[in-house]
């Protein structure tokens, strides 16, 4: 009988940057994600960091290997394998990709995903907009 692997993402988010602590092991993060709204297409988003907070159970193995996907809709923008996750003796895993430049060519679903080889997986996703167009109004009288 094979066991599951019961390594879970409790939390995760993308962010402009995330930034990790090495004395005090706390992480801080600037400007979430939760939408974006591009004045033209395509556009560069010059930093980015993908975070998530990984738990196990004790009886999980302690080491995994992941991949980062980014995607708009469909379309696959960037993918990075090799990513160690290494709880340790620990049962929790605190995981900050970054991504030095990223070119978004169109408005759609902008999916972070970073999948371990167990098949477990985080993932968030941020909505990349437009504006509305304008209303021009003409002057009366003219």
């Amino acid at each position: 009988m094979e066991k599951s692997v019961m390594i879970r993402a409790k939390i995760c988010f993308a962010a402009v940057a995330v930034v990790q602590d090495t004395t005090t092991n706390s992480v801080s993060a600037f400007n979430i994600l939760e939408g974006v709204t591009a004045v033209g297409m395509p556009f560069f988003m010059q930093s980015l960091a993908f975070f998530v907070l990984w738990e196990r159970e004790a009886n999980d193995p302690p080491r995994a290997l992941g991949t980062l996907t980014i995607n708009i809709n469909e379309q696959q923008l960037i993918a990075q394998g090799g990513i160690t996750v290494d709880f340790g003796a620990g049962l929790r895993h605190r995981t900050v990709v970054n991504v030095n430049g990223l070119i978004v060519p169109r408005p759609g679903l902008l999916r972070f995903r970073l999948e371990l080889e167990a098949g477990v997986r985080a993932e968030y996703v941020v909505d990349v907009a437009t504006p509305a167009p304008g209303v021009q109004v003409q002057p009366q009288g003219q």
